[in-house]
């Protein structure tokens, strides 16, 4: 998984801002809302690397939240509903 400088430096020009505000949501520990504008960003781009890099932090800023909100236990749960859902 690529840092969110690296997604900043390799964004294009009119993506910069909305990585810029990204980058100051998770610097506040607004997980969720870094989580929104990182799929926002992925969503109004072309499709390609840079947009599943945004998914992929998209993804890690869902799991902090979660990790802000309910402990580290929020992760298990959530990983063994997952491994649930898949066995079914």
């Amino acid at each position: 998984m690529k840092t969110m400088h690296e997604i900043l430096m390799a964004a294009a020009p009119t993506q910069v801002t909305r990585c810029k505000i990204a980058m100051l949501e998770i610097a506040h520990g607004h997980w969720a809302a870094a989580a929104s504008t990182m799929e926002d960003a992925a969503y109004e781009s072309e499709p390609g690397e840079w947009a599943l890099d945004c998914m992929q932090m998209r993804d890690f800023c869902m799991m902090m939240d979660m990790v802000k909100s309910h402990g580290i236990k929020g992760i298990e749960e959530v990983a063994i509903t997952e491994v649930d859902r898949l066995l079914m």
